[in-house]
């Protein structure tokens, strides 16, 4: 009689054999949960399409393993930057300009205060000029010049009272419209070769 049926108990343990099996036999019912592990895969052989979508996250990737050819163009935005994380070294020479700068009002300057550090001037008077006393600026008055209604420059105008010490400029004359009142404790330095004459 013809052999028709082969069950479990008739198979020996350890017969069965790899080319007893025919092609794509063995499916993924006849595999045990969690039965396979890594020995089991070939090299190579997990490529994207068998990934699930959000699989890989942190802890999947090796420290220090991402570089710039792995950033997608235009990826890295400001939300992923820590914050005080851009310094100096970080920004291209000129690459700081006006519209990267905060807001200021207008009629106001930047300049270098006594720490070293950008400050902003505020807005002079009407007729006050940037001026400098050889450290720091600020807005003074504009040098005495002669006045007049409309087009005339007749009437030269200066205050009456000397309240603060001044020293005559090397080499320079200097002439005021009297009386001139000079406060206690202010001295006027007229060096050799000077002259101030009060008219």
């Amino acid at each position: 009689m013809a052999l028709t049926e082969i069950n479990s108990l008739g198979i020996k343990d350890g017969e069965v054999k790899t080319a007893d099996l025919a092609a794509d036999a063995v499916t993924g019912a006849k595999i045990a949960d969690d039965a396979i592990n890594s020995e089991h895969y070939t090299d190579a052989s997990i490529d994207h399409a068998h990934l699930a979508n959000d699989a890989v996250d942190g802890d999947n990737i090796a420290d220090d393993s991402i570089n710039s050819e792995h950033y997608v163009d235009g990826s890295i935005d400001t939300a992923h930057i820590a914050d005080d994380q851009i310094t100096q070294a970080k920004i291209a020479n000129n690459a700081v300009g006006l519209d990267e700068l905060a807001g200021i009002a207008r009629g106001k300057i930047i300049y270098g205060d006594s720490s070293g550090n950008p400050a902003v001037l505020t807005v002079g008077s009407a007729n006050y000029v940037l001026k400098s006393d050889g450290t720091d600026i600020s807005w003074g008055e504009v040098a005495a010049g002669a006045q007049g209604t409309g087009s005339d420059k007749i009437f030269w105008e200066n205050g009456q009272t000397v309240t603060g010490n001044y020293t005559i400029t090397n080499n320079q004359n200097a002439m005021s419209a009297g009386p001139i009142t000079i406060n206690n404790s202010v001295t006027v330095t007229i060096g050799d070769g000077e002259t101030w004459t009060i008219v």
